[in-house]
């Protein structure tokens, strides 16, 4: 009569285990859902902005329903060609508005470039690519060559500061600097990019705040207003067929 008795608790335990291993599974399920799918649609405003003119890239995120996907972070990428496939690099990120859309502007300084913007995905939704759009167009008739051969670029050096050094929050700044190549010779006629992030990041957290091309001299300036936060500020030349990728040290602008 008694060894009955004491089995009953340990087949209710045994019970227990068994509800509460299934319950775990279950709720283990629901974590590895699919996520929902994504698009990005892409244009240029103007729609062909010719060589020299500035423009802004814009779209809107949506999910595979047509529902506005807001306060999501999306980055514009420069391609080499129209392929999806070809090389790229990073240009910028900013965040949906409330409806979805997005918007980036390219100064008239831009080079001849492919562009397309990407979602990077989150917990709930998958990531996707836009189409790729072409910003300016070559200023004369594209060239055909042979196979490129192995060029050896030189070495690029950005000095930066900001005056005021230690400025109010909002208040406009200044940057100047000058781009040098190898023995310290002054590169003229190079575009540099003036860019900014509210926090040390990836080198995704980076919006492009203003375009300059460089003087006689390599020099060049940027007018810039900080935010109600601490904002930091990188000088970037991009680099191109002769010389390499450079940055400035970063300049902490209150």
């Amino acid at each position: 009569m008694f060894e009955g008795f004491l089995l009953v608790p340990r087949f209710t335990l045994i019970f227990m285990v068994c509800l509460i291993s299934l319950v775990l599974m279950t709720g283990g399920c629901s974590v590895l859902a699919d996520k929902a799918a994504t698009t990005l649609s892409i244009a240029t405003d103007p729609v062909d902005p010719g060589n020299d003119l500035e423009f802004l890239v814009t779209g809107v995120l949506t999910d595979a329903e047509g529902n506005l996907l807001g306060n999501k972070k999306v980055t514009l990428e420069q391609m080499e060609s129209d392929d999806q496939e070809s090389e790229y690099s990073f240009l910028a990120v900013t965040t949906t508005d409330v409806a979805g859309n997005y918007s980036f502007r390219r100064p008239e300084g831009a080079p001849a470039e492919y562009l397309r913007v990407k979602f990077n995905g989150n917990d709930q939704f998958e990531g996707t690519v836009s189409e790729i759009v072409q910003g300016h167009k070559p200023s004369g008739p594209v060239q055909t060559q042979g196979p490129a051969s192995s060029v050896v670029k030189s070495d690029t050096k950005i000095t930066a500061k900001a005056s005021p050094s230690n400025p109010s929050p909002g208040q406009t700044v200044v940057v100047t600097g000058q781009l040098i190549g190898e023995n310290g010779t002054p590169l003229s006629g190079k575009e540099i990019l003036c860019e900014a992030s509210d926090r040390l990041g990836n080198r995704s957290d980076y919006e492009i705040l203003a375009a300059s091309v460089t003087d006689e001299n390599g020099f060049f300036k940027f007018g810039v207003g900080g935010g109600s936060t601490t904002t930091y500020i990188q000088v970037h030349f991009t680099g191109d067929g002769s010389y390499e990728e450079s940055y400035s040290d970063l300049i902490v602008v209150l």
